[in-house]
């Protein structure tokens, strides 16, 4: 009869052990998504003559692969996927530059302090569908 009262327990422990181990996240990657990013008012209907921005920062970047992509406001404009990196720090830079035909040409740089790494570059141009405050920038995702 004792033996009876601990089954609902044993029970309900092993489904709450079961519970929690199906619960647990898989392994991930611990380096955080890295953003670039500034929000301005812009307008829909830019010219060329009017004058650039940019946003720049230093980030340090563990070695290995990353997803590269281009924001602007809830739009992603994914550049270079699965691209290796090595580790080090590196100033990352976006700029936003209108051009003709109502257009922002949007380009994105890492340049490592290492001096026999290359400074690479990823960019694409946006149109705005009306006049307001925008963010816009890019991401780096660890793989």
């Amino acid at each position: 009869m004792m033996m009876d009262r601990w089954k609902p327990i044993t029970l309900i422990g092993g489904l709450l052990a079961l519970t929690m181990s199906l619960a647990t996240p898989a392994a991930a990657n611990s380096n955080p998504t890295a953003y670039n990013t500034k929000t301005q008012y812009l307008t829909n209907s830019p010219i060329d003559s009017m004058p650039g921005s940019c946003v720049q920062r230093r980030v340090y970047l563990a070695s290995g692969h990353y997803n590269w992509a281009l924001i602007m406001n809830k739009a992603v404009d994914p550049r270079r996927s699965n691209f290796w990196v090595g580790a080090g720090w590196y100033s990352w830079a976006d700029c936003l530059d209108p051009i003709s035909g109502g257009q922002y040409l949007h380009t994105s740089t890492l340049d490592p302090d290492n001096a026999n790494w290359q400074t690479v570059a990823v960019s694409d141009k946006w149109f705005l569908g009306k006049s307001g405050n925008t963010s816009w920038g890019s991401y780096l995702d660890p793989q």
